[in-house]
């Protein structure tokens, strides 16, 4: 579907989770509609399923519990998207969170809602994978002083879906951290580059070369300069975007509807996912796909809805 139908389609969706109660606020809102884009059925039918996953999470996990706010309206999206119930996803979350302890792998992010909401992309029993889930991330997690446990809980449960082999992955991390910390671009990048690389099982040195003709538009262009870092960049070229498609994003960027208040990488994060919606993978299976529409969707939400509250605040004091 060219862009300009994809737009049309996102503010369709977007007015449909404003239109009833409870709603999303309108930032966040944006990132919710753009997870259903792929979905099948008309705007209203997507916005129904995703209030009703959305106070089912509620009902099973209770008002405050993580996810929450915006991040929750994503979360019940990508339910729908993914053809998910809420059963399985709080089936493995409840997993989890009783086999922590003993995994002796630290904290889970969210109460384990980052990891079971990628594990649903999987076809494991909860046990099983919580069994897969943990040993890959005892062989993931890094040192503590860089240890992020949303990050690592994603990408962790998203090779144990896929029935990836921890050492392996392990392994590929490091050669791929090698490759990017000789470059002065991707180095200090090198390794969130080496998490996507491993996870779209790219080849290190044809992903730095992509990466560093995708830098070269990105400095040129003004509106994607300020908007799209070189991490994110790395993480795109990880999964297979080339020069094309960074055109292509960056006028998604320029033609966003100006109601659309999300600033800066957000605003970016938010092309990046209309322009890939009707994509699976460049790379890889829907395990993959779900993993960095999940990384990007809730990225995207705290960035956006942060801002738009530090904007509020400031012009509520001036």
């Amino acid at each position: 579907m060219p862009y300009h139908g994809k737009l049309e389609r996102l503010e369709a969706l977007h007015a449909a989770l404003r239109d009833g109660r409870p709603r999303p606020d309108s930032t966040a809102g944006w990132f919710t509609a753009s997870a259903l884009l792929p979905a099948e059925g008309d705007p209203e039918t997507l916005a129904a399923a995703v209030r009703d996953r959305h106070a089912q999470i509620g009902d099973a996990l209770g008002r405050h519990t993580a996810p929450s706010g915006g991040v929750r309206w994503a979360y019940a999206a990508i339910l729908v998207r993914a053809g998910v119930d809420v059963e399985r996803f709080t089936a493995l979350r409840s997993t989890l969170r009783d086999r922590r302890k003993a995994s002796k792998t630290g904290q889970l992010h969210a109460g384990g809602s980052r990891a079971a909401l990628v594990l649903t992309a999987g076809d494991q029993a909860p046990d099983e994978a919580a069994r897969a889930f943990f040993a890959m991330k005892q062989a993931l997690n890094p040192p503590w002083w860089r240890r992020d446990p949303s990050v690592t809980d994603t990408f962790a449960a998203a090779h144990a879906a896929r029935g990836d082999a921890p050492r392996t992955v392990a392994q590929a991390r490091s050669r791929a951290v090698s490759v990017f910390k000789e470059d002065r671009r991707s180095r200090g990048h090198k390794h969130s580059g080496a998490r996507s690389v491993v996870l779209h099982e790219g080849e290190p040195r044809t992903v730095l070369k992509r990466f560093q003709a995708l830098d070269l538009i990105r400095k040129r262009e003004r509106i994607l300069r300020w908007r799209v870092g070189r991490g994110l960049l790395l993480d795109w070229a990880a999964e297979g975007l080339e020069e094309g498609d960074l055109d292509l994003i960056a006028q998604i960027i320029d033609e966003l509807p100006r109601r659309c208040h999300a600033g800066g990488e957000g605003r970016a994060r938010l092309a990046y996912l209309v322009h890939t919606s009707d994509r699976e993978s460049l790379t890889a299976g829907a395990v993959t796909a779900l993993a960095a529409v999940i990384a990007a969707q809730t990225a995207a939400v705290i960035t956006a809805t942060t801002a738009a509250t530090a904007a509020t605040t400031a012009s509520a004091g001036s």
